[in-house]
């Protein structure tokens, strides 16, 4: 088979014409159909990573000022659980000193009380017994002198007894 030069060249030219031209077609169509939605998915894509990334620092940063914002309201809370105990403290020393007071005011009440019945228990029971001692001598007197005595001399007799009789107390107690 015998080629010309001449017609090799002219199907050469004509197939590289045809295969650029089919290239360039499929370029275009490549570009057009394929090239330009990838590229603009992937800027989408990297628009929404980026906005995640940007979403995710926000977060973040959220996060770390909730958690200081949580470690003063914590601090803040302690403070005042602080307080509270301390003036729970101070009003129940309070009330326990009150209470001892009350406690010992009670106590000096029902001492003075006691004194004063022991007084007057004392006092009733020397009048109880002058009483006596007077009738003693009442009846002692009548028996020597085997006469009986009139009331108003039984009350001078009495009277007078009484008052020798305190006064030999005071003897004996000075």
């Amino acid at each position: 088979m015998s080629f010309e030069w001449g017609t090799i060249v002219k199907s050469i030219n004509w197939t590289l014409v045809f295969n650029l031209i089919n290239f360039a077609i499929l370029l275009y169509l490549l570009q057009r159909l394929l090239f330009k939605p990838a590229i603009q998915y992937l800027d989408k894509r990297r628009e929404a990573v980026h906005a995640r990334i940007q979403a995710a620092q926000a977060d973040e940063e959220q996060a770390a000022a909730l958690v200081a914002e949580q470690k003063e309201a914590l601090s803040e809370a302690r403070k005042r659980a602080e307080g509270i105990v301390e003036s729970a403290q101070r009003e129940a020393e309070a009330a326990i000193a009150a209470s001892k007071t009350e406690a010992r005011e009670a106590a000096e009440r029902i001492l003075e009380d006691g004194r004063r019945q022991l007084v007057q228990e004392r006092d009733r029971m020397i009048a109880e017994l002058r009483e006596a001692y007077a009738e003693i001598t009442v009846i002692g007197a009548e028996r020597v002198l085997d006469r009986e005595i009139k009331i108003e001399d039984h009350r001078r007799l009495l009277d007078q007894l009484l008052e020798e009789i305190d006064e030999e107390r005071l003897r004996i107690e000075s």
